[in-house]
């Protein structure tokens, strides 16, 4: 990570509409949940505000604060990347030095990235240790998640990069998902891609995103609630993820 001692975690997607905001925030709150102070850094837009119901005076077009929403969890939207306009080099260095000014006093940062591919995502995910690509079973969006791969494949980036199911009615669709997708990505990439987890489909996720109340602070006890506290969990027991007090260790590759 660009910032010493600070773990990052990128949430990327190949076609919009598959969650991977909702997905990037209750992750970032199972995380605060266990103790690790976060910061969820939306690289997408500004649509976090909105799911977290958190419309501040200081979140004026330009203008950028860190919001607290939840214990050990802050949010924070790039004034840089809201304009979905990096093309240069310029560009590029004016948001590593937002990251870099923003970060210092937090232990991990969570990158809700733009949807598909992209200087920002690519930045992004280069930057991070893992990143989490987020896919549903719907054939266009394994498309499109299979297009993103194969683009972090030929950046080098395969081997920290890992699939996400969401809106999964159970472990075995899930299972059965990553079987089509090693299928694909070993015929065509030489590569099979690790399954960081799962999301089960739940009505009272999509509450949440109505109601504006994230679900691991409204509902946690729901089964899409347990899904994202055990990812959170397998997120801090990664190798590559190591928390620990005051402290974070990240295994050199």
């Amino acid at each position: 990570m660009a910032v010493e001692n600070i773990i990052a975690i990128a949430i990327l997607s190949g076609k919009g509409g598959v969650g991977k905001s909702v997905i990037s925030l209750n992750l970032a709150l199972g995380l605060g949940k266990l103790g690790i102070k976060t910061l969820l850094f939306d690289a997408g837009g500004g649509n976090l505000v909105y799911l977290t119901n958190n419309m501040h005076p200081e979140m004026e077009p330009n203008k950028s604060a860190i919001l607290p929403i939840a214990d050990n969890v802050d949010l924070y939207t790039s004034i840089v990347a809201d304009s979905n306009s990096l093309f240069d080099d310029g560009d590029i260095e004016r948001l590593l030095s937002e990251i870099v000014e923003v970060t210092p006093e937090f232990q991990c940062i969570l990158f809700d990235c733009f949807t598909g591919s992209g200087p920002v995502p690519y930045t992004l995910a280069g930057l991070s240790e893992l990143s989490l690509m987020v896919t549903t079973p719907d054939p266009t969006a394994v498309a499109g998640t299979y297009l993103l791969a194969r683009s972090l494949y030929q950046d080098g980036l395969a081997t920290r990069s890992g699939l996400l199911f969401n809106m999964v009615e159970s472990a075995d669709e899930a299972a059965s998902l990553k079987t089509r997708f090693d299928i694909l990505t070993g015929k065509f990439l030489s590569h099979q891609f690790e399954q960081a987890g799962y999301i089960r489909n739940d009505s009272l996720l999509a509450e949440s995103v109505l109601e504006q109340q994230p679900l691991l602070s409204w509902r946690p006890e729901s089964r899409s609630g347990l899904d994202f506290l055990n990812l959170s969990k397998k997120m801090r027991l990664e190798d590559r993820l190591q928390f620990e007090t005051d402290k974070i260790k990240s295994q050199q590759d």
